[in-house]
């Protein structure tokens, strides 16, 4: 039997050359480094899109609530003879912290937008001026999920990703839908980036 490579003289059953190492099994040989390196990457699409949920705060709203009753609750059960000036102190005393909760969640929700790609995870922060920042999925070390007793009621929490970007080393997806089925898209998605990368 002859080399398929170097047409040396080797043993019938033997699956390499003894001279020059080559495959003789055709199945076996080795891909040609450029047709390793040619070998076409999935385009890049979105996967998941999101951003903060305001129910994700509903204990925070269930609190506000509680405050304003109470404050209200004291001021009709204490003032005999209330004027004008101290029934507005008494609403605003009631209703100021529910609307400065109500103020900074819509914020949140309008200025923080995340998007997962098979490829990075991007993050856009800002109402006019806007940052945006992104990281390579395959940095990424670690995924956990964040949730207390009335975001897991709701179906919410907070995703935190680890990973080894320069930029933004942890990143906390906050607030978002579903959080369990968000980090194993993250996780699926790493792995098959990691494959990828191995393979090439």
């Amino acid at each position: 039997m002859q080399c398929r490579q170097c047409s040396t003289e080797i043993p019938a059953d033997s699956p390499f050359c003894n001279r020059c190492g080559a495959a003789q099994d055709a199945e076996r040989a080795p891909q040609p480094f450029e047709a390793r390196a040619s070998t076409p990457q999935p385009a890049e699409e979105t996967l998941w899109a999101g951003r903060f949920a305001l129910r994700s705060e509903a204990h925070l709203w269930l609190f506000a609530g509680l405050w304003g009753a109470l404050a209200l609750g004291l001021y009709l059960r204490f003032a005999d003879n209330p004027s004008q000036t101290l029934s507005l102190v008494a609403l605003a005393l009631a209703l100021v912290p529910g609307f400065l909760q109500l103020g900074r969640a819509l914020v949140q929700r309008l200025s923080v937008r995340y998007r997962l790609t098979n490829h990075r995870l991007f993050t856009q922060r800002g109402l006019f001026a806007r940052v945006h920042d992104e990281i390579e999925l395959i940095r990424v070390d670690d995924v956990s999920v964040r949730q207390n007793l009335v975001q897991r009621l709701f179906g919410v929490g907070t995703v935190t990703v680890l990973s080894t970007d320069a930029t933004n080393p942890v990143l906390e997806i906050a607030g978002v839908l579903e959080p369990l089925e968000l980090k194993e898209l993250i996780r699926t998605q790493v792995r098959a980036r990691r494959a990828r990368t191995t393979f090439l």
